[in-house]
């Protein structure tokens, strides 16, 4: 599309709040962008002046050939739609995470006696209470996959936990110490059989048993949401008046238990350093950047006491002001659902500084104070956030040079045993998953620079082959890969220096064969390793290789070989699992092709399918209520499937 065009598409942009996309050529996705007037923000990016810094913006405003949007109710969707946007097509022109991982949440489910959940995705709609940040947002959510897999359709979440130790920790006090229930049974009030060991230990109150009445399980509850807001003042303070009473009583038994209780509280709440005089809650985000790497520090101040700590590596980074890497780094954290504290302190200022003032403010619900502090105390928090910034990209790019030190080594080592002339940057791995022939799938993974690059792994279907032949297999999957390198599909370029084989000489000589026809002058180097003795195959010996003297080389081996058997793994039993649900529905009447991957897409197994009621399966695009009844009664005659 050329300039004119975009010009004249311009003018039906509204001036609505919304999120944006800008595409190369080729359609591709490079940018993704959030807006609180779509149209003022895409007339900036068109006319190549926006108010972007760095050389990034000029070359994006080069390649931008087209662009879509979307709009919201407000830019608080806006917000959460972006974060979701960039995890999702990683486009090459936004600053995102490195890793990519997601962080763990608490769910309290809202069964008629709640118990405590872990979860990591959030649905779009879940409102999010930070540990320790006390705060008035609660807001359930409703996920049908959630319902039939964890068996709850609403809850109070709260999070994120920085490291899955401290959020398993948080549960396990908090289950231990109010007697919130662990176990999964359906109860309603009444006796529900043997109560289990937990009850016998003392670490649930036992709704099970039938004796604790719904005010009685309703007080642990709120007990357990004090203690996860970080409330520790208010349960302390009736935990000791318990005490008290009990020690006027004569009950010492009960008072030795609440002081046991009230002791483990308190050492819980001294763990929390407290970093601030101010009694204010505040979010600090501190950065620091070195060529492509960057890391956000954000530290969650409440009530003058540090109770959240997330470190944002971040790619993409170069040419990036630390505004901007700032800004990065709260759209992942805000856009996954978690309400900003009344002030939030910042490293650097931001290019919408406004803007993300008025967008937090929507998001708590009330005023959200932005700063760039620059003296007193609130600097010296800000001074602090820096410090840990600073310190956790020296961490990271050390581990970065230590890393490719050792992966250097490895490759050397492992030319070396191999006696190959040239050095060794990418190795792919092949190998084959099926079940007596049925579903037989091969994988590709590469390792580049010794490491494993998971935007080259690829898999393949088997086509041409049955029954259980593994070398026909391979040398298929082989083949198809090779062939399409030479026809110029960029998703099998460039091609390898080492390709290695899951198997002995078999599977060896087979896939030479290929090598030999398809890419003789290419000059890639075969091995093979064989699982029973971990030997090492390659052309032109008859025997294996003594790879005593190569450790670091033979261990690389073995992990491309068991990432290449993972990645197959994994994707046979996916077609197997789907290929098993498919056949039970096309047993049904009145689905066809249509409901059924509509119904596949709805639920993620025949288990879950089976587990809901028939309005649910009725609510799925293209059912109605025949054909849903038509469903339920067919899988529950067929429970032993």
């Amino acid at each position: 599309m050329n300039q004119q065009d975009l010009l004249e598409k311009l003018d039906q942009v509204p001036s609505q709040p919304g999120v944006y996309n800008i595409l190369d050529a080729g359609g591709h996705i490079i940018y993704v962008g959030k807006a609180r007037s779509l149209g003022a923000r895409l007339r900036q990016h068109v006319r190549g002046d926006s108010d972007r810094t760095g050389g990034w913006a000029q070359v994006m405003h080069q390649k931008l050939a087209d662009f879509d949007y979307i709009v919201t109710r407000t830019e608080t969707e806006a917000l959460i739609l972006e974060a979701t946007l960039i995890k999702q097509h990683k486009p090459r022109f936004n600053i995102r995470l490195r890793d990519d991982k997601s962080y763990p949440y608490l769910c309290l489910t809202a069964e008629k006696y709640p118990r405590l959940l872990v979860i990591r995705d959030l649905p779009s709609d879940a409102r999010v209470r930070i540990p320790g940040g006390g705060g008035k947002y609660r807001r359930g959510f409703h996920d049908p996959k959630r319902h039939e897999v964890y068996g709850f359709s609403a809850g109070e979440i709260f999070g994120p936990y920085p490291t899955a130790s401290v959020m398993w920790r948080a549960r396990r006090m908090a289950s231990q110490l109010f007697g919130l229930r662990q176990c999964r049974r359906k109860l309603d009030g009444t006796p529900a059989g043997k109560p289990c060991l937990y009850y016998h230990l003392g670490h649930c109150v036992g709704p099970c048993t039938g004796n604790v009445s719904d005010e009685q399980y309703a007080e642990v509850v709120e007990q357990v949401i004090s203690f996860l807001d970080g409330k520790t003042k208010q349960i302390t303070d009736r935990i000791r008046g318990e005490m008290e009473r009990a020690a006027q009583e004569l009950d010492f038994e009960r008072a030795a238990m609440l002081r046991d209780k009230l002791q483990t509280i308190e050492r819980s709440s001294e763990d929390q350093l407290m970093v601030a005089n101010e009694n204010r809650d505040q979010d600090l985000f501190g950065a620091a950047s070195e060529d492509e790497r960057a890391v956000v520090k954000l530290l969650g101040v409440r009530g003058g006491r540090l109770t959240t700590q997330e470190t944002y590596s971040l790619a993409h980074a170069a040419g990036r002001s630390l505004g901007e890497i700032i800004e990065a780094a709260m759209t992942l954290y805000y856009g996954a659902g978690n309400i900003p504290a009344r002030h939030v302190l910042l490293a650097a200022p931001l290019g919408e500084q406004q803007e993300w003032e008025e967008l937090l403010s929507q998001m708590r619900g009330g005023p959200v104070d932005l700063a760039v502090p620059q003296r007193g105390e609130r600097r010296r928090l800000i001074e602090l956030a820096q410090m840990n910034a600073k310190t956790a990209l020296e961490a990271l790019a050390h581990h970065a040079r230590t890393r490719a030190a050792d992966s250097d080594a490895a490759l050397s080592d492992l030319a070396e045993a191999l006696e190959l002339q040239q050095p060794v940057r990418r190795i792919e791995c092949y190998d084959i998953s099926n079940l007596q022939g049925d579903h037989a799938v091969g994988s590709m993974v590469v390792f580049a620079g010794g490491v494993p690059d998971k935007s080259g792994y690829r898999r393949f279907r088997i086509r041409t082959v049955a029954g259980q032949d593994d070398y026909a297999m391979l040398a298929e999957v082989l083949a198809r890969r090779l062939r399409a390198a030479k026809a110029g599909d960029n998703k099998f370029l460039p091609l390898p220096d080492l390709i290695v084989v899951d198997g002995g000489k078999g599977q060896l000589n087979a896939v030479g064969k290929i090598l030999d026809e398809v890419a003789s002058e290419d000059n890639i180097a075969l091995a093979g390793l064989a699982k029973a003795e971990e030997e090492v195959f390659v052309r032109g010996h008859g025997m294996p290789l003594d790879m005593s003297a190569h450790p670091r080389g033979q261990f690389l081996l073995q992990r491309i070989r068991d990432e290449a058997h993972r990645f197959a793994i994994a994707y046979h039993r996916g077609l197997r699992a789907k290929s098993m649900s498919s056949s039970q529905l096309d047993e049904i009447e009145g689905i066809g092709p249509k409901r059924r991957a509509a119904l596949l897409k709805a639920f993620p197994s025949i288990q879950a399918m089976r587990s809901a009621p028939v309005d649910e399966l009725a609510a799925v695009p293209g059912m109605n209520r025949k054909a849903a009844q038509a469903v339920h009664d067919h899988l529950i005659h067929n429970m032993s499937d």
